[in-house]
């Protein structure tokens, strides 16, 4: 019988697979590992965001961390794969760490993101249609 090699670690969500078989078996470290990527990430990045938001008590702290956290949980996944469907490069795997980073450090600041997304958009929109109109 040969030894068996111990798996290589290539990426983020590896190295979660392989802290959530210290303490459960193969297969359902495979499903673990990437969830506690998830939850890491969400949470630092929920952290940014409290960090921004004006001084609460401790358990109105907690509340927003949870509720930041959670939405990115929620969010992560489906945004990930929205990502990696339009990039080749780029797998769900590989975009769930910074996503979820990104979703919790946004926190309660989606409106503002998006209005400058939109501004940004629109720009963009009317540099084309002013250059189109012009021979």
């Amino acid at each position: 019988m040969t030894p068996q090699q111990p798996p290589s670690i290539t990426d983020v969500v590896g190295l979660g697979i392989f802290l959530a078989s210290l303490f459960y078996s193969p297969e359902v470290a495979a499903i673990v590992g990437p969830y506690l990527v998830i939850i890491l990430a969400s949470v630092v990045g929920a952290s940014f965001a409290l960090k921004r938001r004006s001084k609460t008590t401790r358990l109105s702290a907690l509340w927003y961390l949870l509720r930041v956290a959670g939405l990115a949980v929620i969010g992560t996944v489906s945004l990930a794969a929205i990502f990696s469907s339009y990039y080749d490069g780029l797998t769900e795997r590989i975009l769930i760490a910074p996503v979820a980073l990104a979703i919790g450090a946004i926190g309660d600041d989606f409106p503002s993101v998006a209005r400058w997304f939109l501004a940004k958009f629109l720009a963009g929109v009317d540099l084309f249609r002013s250059k189109g109109g012009t021979p």
